[in-house]
């Protein structure tokens, strides 16, 4: 067990120097890679774009050693057509140019002269003395004497007369009516009292007069009652007199008000109506006069600018179409540099990696044989996140693995279809066929 254990001992560190001599190596090697990926050949219908070598450039590189990189030149060869149609646009943008120069030195003799605008029509900026900011005369501000603010004496604030003595004549009549049953009724009672032995002064005769006082009393209170009512009802015929007479004084004076009304409005509508057509007329001819005026001026540069936007187009050549091989731009393979250094350093890291969890594995592993026979599933379909560890000089892989039962937990051990062909005694199943291994016994036969 133990030449086992040191098989898998700590690696031995990189030496820094020999690999940064490797990096410079595998850096040159990667530049010329893609230098010579990159010199693709192409062949249109319009012409061929070819790459050929001409030469190599040496260069001393950070580790003092030469190195040579090849040299290539591009060749653009166009077919018969293509090649006729670049020499007429050459000669085409000659004859450009050649104009181009003569229109510079002659027909440019204009811009030199001052800016003269002085044809260009009057520009208008007022409206004059005949645009007008009030309506006139003819607007008014009152609605004159035919509007009226008030009724006139004909319109009642009161209304009605005396009718006190027509209260007093309808108590009377009243009156006059009952006092004779009354004086009839107070004498046969009296004489009824003193037949009966009733003495004037005494209780009852006192009583009797009493009531004949009450009878008086009610018939005096009907008679009021009956005056008030024809006091009343005069009243109410006189205030409908006076209502009567005050609406029609009022719609007379609605109707005539009315009429003021109307005739001032139209007056009104008429005056600021004819300032409006005069003032738009006034604005009309100014916007014309200035329309003139712009667009004359318009013209004025436009010819001024003429030959400078001739010049300039000559100039940019856009006329003139270069002829063309069809090629697309060259593909550009990008290879990417390869870290040397880092892949050595990840190489060790990871071999240490796995060396420390080979050893820490193999130590539970031993240290669980000085106790009874430990039996465990090691059926790869029971685990998941396999990972190889280490592979022992027997066949057998040291693993790292969790449970599907148990994904939080992490356990280090065999795989049981390795351990049954190099110690198939160790290995027995359940019911369900799920293999099992005695490590126990592995350890004692295997190792």
């Amino acid at each position: 067990m133990s030449s086992d254990i040191a098989m898998v001992s700590t690696p031995k560190a990189p030496d820094p120097v020999q690999t940064a001599q490797a990096q410079a190596q595998y850096n040159q090697n990667t530049a010329t890679t893609q230098q010579l990926l990159n010199m693709t050949n192409q062949v249109t219908p319009y012409g061929n774009l070819t790459y050929s070598q001409t030469g190599n450039s040496t260069f001393t590189g950070a580790d003092g050693k030469q190195y040579t990189v090849p040299q290539f030149t591009q060749t653009t060869t166009l077919n018969p057509e293509q090649q006729a149609t670049l020499n007429q646009t050459q000669s085409a943008a000659n004859n450009i140019a050649q104009t181009a120069n003569s229109l510079s030195s002659s027909g440019l003799s204009s811009l030199g002269q001052a800016v003269d605008t002085s044809g260009a029509p009057a520009l208008q900026t007022s409206l004059g003395s005949g645009y007008s900011s009030t309506p006139g005369s003819n607007y008014s501000t009152s609605l004159g004497n035919g509007y009226t603010t008030g009724l006139g004496s004909g319109y009642q604030t009161s209304f009605g007369g005396d009718v006190s003595q027509a209260y007093n004549a309808a108590k009377n009549a009243v009156m006059d009516q009952y006092t004779p049953t009354l004086d009839r009724n107070a004498e046969a009672s009296r004489a009824q009292m003193v037949a009966s032995g009733i003495r004037p002064g005494s209780a009852a005769y006192t009583a009797n007069e009493q009531t004949i006082g009450d009878n008086y009393t009610r018939a005096a209170d009907q008679a009021t009652q009956t005056a008030q009512s024809v006091q009343n009802q005069l009243f109410n015929q006189q205030q409908q007199q006076a209502q009567f007479g005050n609406t029609a004084l009022l719609s007379q004076a609605q109707f005539g008000n009315q009429a003021a009304l109307d005739q001032f409005n139209a007056q009104n509508n008429a005056a600021l109506t004819g300032q409006q057509f005069s003032n738009s007329a006034l604005l009309n001819s100014a916007n014309f006069n200035n329309s003139a005026n712009s667009q004359w001026l318009q013209n004025y540069y436009t010819q001024r600018d003429q030959p400078l936007n001739e010049l300039s187009a000559l100039l940019s050549g856009a006329q003139v179409n270069n002829a063309t091989t069809g090629a697309s731009s060259t593909p550009q393979t990008s290879v990417g540099g390869v870290n040397y250094t880092g892949l050595v350093e990840d190489n060790y890291n990871q071999q240490l990696q796995n060396s420390n969890s080979f050893m820490t594995g193999a130590s539970g592993l031993l240290g669980n044989l000085g106790s009874a026979a430990l039996t465990k599933y090691s059926d790869r379909r029971l685990k998941t996140g396999i990972r190889l560890l280490e592979r022992l000089a027997n066949g057998l892989g040291v693993y790292a693995y969790r449970y599907k039962r148990t994904p939080d937990r992490r356990e280090i051990g065999f795989m049981a279809d390795e351990v049954e062909r190099v110690c198939p005694a160790a290995v027995s199943r359940d019911e369900k066929g799920f293999a099992m291994v005695d490590y126990g016994r592995v350890m004692r036969e295997a190792f």
